[in-house]
């Protein structure tokens, strides 16, 4: 024989938290600089590839 258990849980516990941040934001991993992918990165053509750089620490943030 089978038996069927129910937990109840709070919805406060599992709702996921809210959305603060643009899911096209960047961030830089040395210094925690903030800002979207339009924003104040310094960009950087090579001959095959674009660089994206914290404007604050000159670290690679991203590269195409």
């Amino acid at each position: 024989m089978t038996s069927t258990e129910i937990y109840t849980t709070s919805a406060v516990d599992s709702d996921p938290p809210p959305q603060t941040r643009s899911k096209t934001s960047l961030f830089c991993p040395h210094c925690g600089h903030e800002s979207a992918v339009t924003g104040d990165w310094t960009a950087e053509s090579t001959e095959n590839n674009l660089q994206l750089r914290c404007p604050d620490c000159d670290v690679v943030v991203q590269q195409r």
